[in-house]
């Protein structure tokens, strides 16, 4: 628990039992839904990780709410940490947006070099259907213009009769 100094006179900004800052003036409401504001933007959605957790057991199983919570919190620690490594490589490099590579990279620094492999291969996966599924939106696009010209020019040949 964060402790401020003895000699501080600013009072406005304290950090809690959990290291949330919090500012001292707001009532309890206004702390308790910005506390909630900043568990949702900092976990994962909680839906997300049960479905996720159910696919690995038994149809008849069932998994504790704590455990649900538990695993949550751990996710979204483990994504926080990979991607803290990943932009401080960006920044290093000087660019602003994290990819793929990075967040592999980030993963191999970090000692997580079993998980390497498989995601390499989903990645490139992942690339190619991304290609390919903007060639085919390229060429629905083409066609419909086509179309779009080829009747623009029927309806002015028609007109000209």
């Amino acid at each position: 628990m964060y402790q401020q100094p003895e000699n501080s006179n600013d009072n406005s900004l304290m950090n809690d039992q959990m290291g949330h800052t919090t500012d001292s003036y707001d009532s309890g409401d206004n702390d308790r839904s910005e506390l909630l504001l900043r568990e949702q933007d900092r976990f994962l959605p909680i839906a997300n990780i049960s479905r996720i957790m159910k696919r690995s057991i038994p149809a008849n199983g069932k998994i504790a709410k704590e455990a649900k919570e538990c695993v949550q919190e751990c996710v979204s620690e483990f994504v926080s940490f990979i991607t803290s490594e990943a932009s401080d490589r960006c920044k290093q490099e000087k660019r602003k947006t994290i990819n793929g590579d990075d967040i592999l990279f980030a993963m191999s620094i970090l000692g997580f070099d079993n998980y390497i492999e498989p995601l390499q291969q989903y990645l490139i996966k992942y690339r190619d259907f991304i290609v390919r599924n903007d060639k085919d939106i390229k060429n629905i696009d083409l066609k419909d213009d086509v179309s779009d010209n080829s009747s623009t020019n029927q309806h002015e040949d028609d007109s000209i009769q």
